[in-house]
């Protein structure tokens, strides 16, 4: 596991990490119930609120009463289908698995926070919004997990001006270049300049998960695998602890 920021905000602990593949596939369609609730603790010490995806921006808020995973109400083996969800309970592992994908964690000031997952056709549908959206003005903090970079991600022209305006940018703002010298989408930045337009400060952001075969990679070597971006508040501390952040 990969801590990617630890530091108080709003007088509470707010804590980021990514699961990595030595920690094993967390999909929750490869992985049976029991060995996916194990390797969970095993990771950060707690089960986590995870859900289905679907590259849309439907909102799970999860209900703290119940046990974590979520099920949807037709029965107890079909997951909640979301690619936003919200945690008001501190102490709750909020958790979206990616091998690409964008994942960010945004805190807010009363120690709620969203984790939202958002490939390039969520962060074109305006996911990034919809996470904000959740906090209102109380967003004040934000983390992006591992996520594939510029480097390794070409990208078509048409689908990056789809991108663009979804974050508020000119297309050349969020546009890299390849290893290779392709045109390139940049998530970071993108994700970066749309939360920026939200007035939420963007704190660490993971590796690229192209480069780095730590993490599960669909577009570079077609991994079937799924690593996990956590996000969690803590109570608040007697004591102030030092900020840990990486790739900030």
């Amino acid at each position: 596991m990969l801590t990617l920021l630890d530091r108080r905000v709003a007088g509470r602990r707010f804590v980021v990490a990514a699961s990595e593949r030595s920690d094993g596939d967390v999909h929750p369609h490869h992985v049976a119930p029991d060995v996916l609730a194990d390797r969970q603790r095993s990771i950060t010490g707690r089960r986590w609120s995870m859900v289905d995806q679907c590259h849309g921006t439907a909102v799970h808020r999860i209900d703290a009463e119940r046990e974590i995973p979520t099920h949807a109400e037709s029965g107890e083996d079909e997951l909640v289908v979301a690619d936003v969800q919200r945690a008001d309970a501190p102490g709750t592992h909020v958790a979206m698995w990616a091998a690409d994908c964008a994942v960010v964690v945004l805190a807010g000031s009363s120690g709620n926070l969203v984790a939202v997952h958002a490939g390039w056709r969520g962060l074109a549908d305006g996911a990034i919004d919809v996470a904000c959206d959740e906090l209102g003005d109380t967003a004040i903090a934000a983390v992006l997990g591992p996520t594939i970079h510029p480097c390794c991600y070409g990208f078509g022209g048409d689908d990056l001006a789809r991108v663009a305006e979804a974050v508020g940018a000119e297309p050349s703002a969020i546009t890299g270049t390849t290893t290779s010298g392709r045109r390139a989408l940049d998530v970071p930045l993108a994700v970066r300049t749309a939360l920026a337009r939200r007035g939420v400060e963007l704190h660490a952001v993971g590796p690229c998960t192209g480069c780095d075969d730590r993490w599960f990679s669909h577009r570079v070597r077609r991994d079937r695998g799924r690593h996990a971006t956590i996000g969690w508040m803590d109570a608040e501390h007697d004591h102030d602890e030092p900020a840990r952040a990486h790739g900030v």
